[in-house]
């Protein structure tokens, strides 16, 4: 075992807190949902904090592990436990916080065995011990109409968007998703159109089809205007083009996340090299 980078102090605040998984839902085939709770009686990550962002921080252990070995701060430093025994971070959208009930669900695609974190919840089960940290990040702006765009990674974020949106909202939300199968019951304003757009076969990643229904629709000029989008990379870069010199959405007008990159691991990809995610958290900046 290799030393770690700091000698750990008496004290010392973890970034994450443990908590214990309570119970699961296949959502649909390929998203699956994991509800956990504080280990012992400890509360929720952030159920301090008045206002909560979107996303968070999850601790996945190690195979082997009973819980993650998680960082934590220092005098104002980060401490990483050694290589060979820390967790893996990645980002997640907070599907659900309950105060009341003290629980969190985090809503996983299946990948198969290719990812880390999606390998940990396609076997999870009640017991089981993961890290999260408290949620944070940006969200959409006010505006009196929204343009929501995002493949299936994007799927939890969009739902929570779509919830929090005011009765009044109007625009249209595209999901990207393999087929059918994988659609859901979303709740959102009545003014908002869902659409649902399958790859039926095609490679994610590939293809163009929520850069093409993003050009394919006409926003208004004389009403306030919010642009969202979550995908693969690439095609996110081109999004967040199109609507600042295409469209003259400058900057508080539009929010472009790039969830994974196509031809490298999710644990070699920096999700800071080209979307607009503020980088709130310095320790970690892997996409899930």
């Amino acid at each position: 075992m290799t030393a770690p980078n700091t000698v750990r102090e008496r004290g010392a605040r973890r970034l994450g807190k443990p908590m214990r998984v309570v119970r699961t839902t296949e959502v649909t085939p390929l998203m699956r949902r994991i509800t956990v709770t504080p280990v012992g009686e400890d509360t929720l990550p952030g159920a301090d904090h008045e206002h909560l962002g979107p996303n968070m921080k999850v601790f996945i252990p190690r195979p082997g592990q009973a819980e993650p070995v998680m960082p934590h701060r220092e005098d104002g430093r980060l401490v990483w436990p050694p290589e060979d025994v820390r967790a893996t971070v990645r980002t997640y959208t907070t599907r659900r916080y309950d105060r009341e009930a003290s629980e969190m669900d985090i809503d996983f695609v299946l990948h198969g065995d290719a990812g880390v974190a999606s390998s940990w919840a396609a076997n999870a089960k009640p017991g089981d011990i993961l890290g999260v940290g408290a949620p944070g990040g940006l969200t959409v702006r006010e505006a009196d109409w929204y343009l929501l765009t995002g493949d299936q990674t994007a799927l939890p974020a969009i739902s929570v968007i779509l919830e929090k949106l005011p009765a009044t909202a109007r625009g249209y939300a595209f999901v990207e998703i393999p087929d059918a199968r994988e659609e859901q019951e979303l709740v959102r304003p009545a003014g908002v159109e869902l659409v649902w757009l399958h790859r039926d076969g095609a490679p994610a990643g590939t293809g163009t089809l929520l850069a093409d229904a993003a050009r394919s629709v006409e926003m208004p000029t004389d009403e306030s205007v919010f642009a969202w989008a979550g995908a693969e990379s690439a095609a996110v870069l081109d999004l967040r083009r199109h609507w600042q010199h295409e469209r003259g959405l400058d900057r508080r007008r539009k929010l472009a996340i790039g969830y994974w990159k196509r031809g490298i691991s999710e644990t070699e990809y920096s999700h800071r090299h080209d979307h607009d995610r503020a980088d709130e958290d310095r320790y970690e900046n892997q996409p899930h």
